[in-house]
């Protein structure tokens, strides 16, 4: 009688778990997911302010060729194209140079490999920043495509005092294959963070394919002085160090969007996600509490089911609980791809994605922790 109830009050302990953990998933899906999904696409009507778009490239002669035009055909009264050639040994020096001739308003910065004293692009990139004209900076990387001609328009419409920084969404382009799976659910999920806890009033993170802020903004911090020896966090660390729920704005609409090319191999992948992981550390505590909601919550629900089947205790309770965590799961999913203008293959998909990119996410975190990069080239 006495293990007979021992086993009852263990059973009742990992139910409770559960439903402790279904709790958080489905505050975290409502509170964040859901401003994305049913949150409203407005452009506000203010003054076009001149833009300076920023590209930092190495090696990029054929993203170069095929992007600049399209950049320099936006639908926007004036705006300059700023390339910092950081260090490159291919033909972007040449291409950059022909490509200014049929575009004047296309600036060229070329960088030497010796005149480097910060890991990644951030000298590139303060460099771009320091030479810009306007005071307002739109930043994209050289393989990423405007999805439209509004692209500027949309991103530079929101910067209007007290708003200085702007965060855009940036999908990876449509690929076969399971990987490019993982890696465009994996973008879709941390878009609807970033942009869901910025709709929150509590931002943390932007992506450097699409974000957009003031130079003012920018040297008042001192630019990237606090983590110059990263070669990661240009954009999600000081994105992390200056915004907050005034100075803040999201924009998620398709035509403000810019395009990218996802990695085509997996080891290609992981070194990416890798020196992405070496920032998150960085975050201040309440963002790094808040994101590690959701995985804990993931894996705690995880074990609680194992422990409910295996000691058979609310086993319909536990089936009926996770029935109606999928249906939320599926329905904000679905609004947020509609939203976002992404395909719905990753909704229907997602529940075989969001398990197998934990692992994934666990396993590299892990990696991280055992063996930490050197460099990152």
């Amino acid at each position: 009688m006495q293990q007979i109830l021992e086993w009852s009050y263990l059973g009742l302990s990992f139910l409770s778990l559960f439903c402790i953990a279904w709790i958080l998933q489905v505050y975290y899906l409502f509170q964040y997911h859901l401003r994305i999904a049913a949150g409203k696409i407005k452009t506000p009507d203010h003054e076009m302010k001149p833009v300076s778009v920023i590209i930092c490239a190495r090696n990029e002669e054929k993203n170069l060729m095929n992007n600049i035009p399209v950049i320099m055909e936006q639908d926007y009264p004036e705006f300059e194209v700023i390339v910092v050639n950081d260090s490159s040994w291919d033909d972007t020096e040449a291409i950059l140079k022909a490509l200014s001739v049929s575009y004047p308003t296309l600036r060229v910065i070329n960088l030497d490999e010796e005149k480097q004293n910060m890991q990644g692009k951030k000298f590139a990139l303060t460099l771009g920043i320091k030479a810009a004209k306007f005071e307002t900076v739109l930043l994209t990387d050289a393989d990423c495509t405007p999805i439209s001609d509004q692209w500027i328009r949309r991103m530079s419409a929101h910067m209007n005092s007290p708003k200085e920084i702007v965060l855009g969404f940036s999908p990876y382009k449509r690929l076969t294959g399971w990987l490019n799976k993982i890696i465009r659910y994996d973008t879709l999920n941390i878009g609807l963070n970033y942009l869901g806890f910025a709709k929150a009033g509590n931002p943390y993170m932007g992506v450097g394919r699409n974000l957009s802020y003031t130079k003012e903004v920018f040297f008042r911090v001192g630019g990237f002085k606090s983590h110059y020896s990263l070669a990661s966090g240009d954009d999600d660390l000081f994105i992390n160090q200056v915004a907050n729920n005034r100075n803040t704005v999201v924009e998620f609409h398709p035509d403000a969007q810019t395009i990218s090319q996802p990695k085509k191999t997996w080891a290609d992948w992981f070194t990416q996600k890798r020196r992405h992981f070496t920032t998150a550390p960085l975050y201040k505590s309440q963002h790094k509490n808040a994101l590690g909601l959701w995985p804990m919550s993931l894996v705690l629900l995880l074990l609680g089911t194992i422990g409910a089947l295996v000691l058979k205790t609310g086993m319909l309770v536990v089936g009926i609980l996770w029935g109606v965590r999928y249906i939320i799961h599926l329905t904000i999913l679905h609004k947020a791809t509609t939203r976002l203008g992404q395909s719905k293959d990753l909704v229907w998909l997602s529940p075989f994605l969001e398990w197998h990119l934990l692992v994934l996410n666990i396993g590299l975190y892990i990696t991280n922790l055992v063996r930490k990069p050197q460099k990152w080239n």
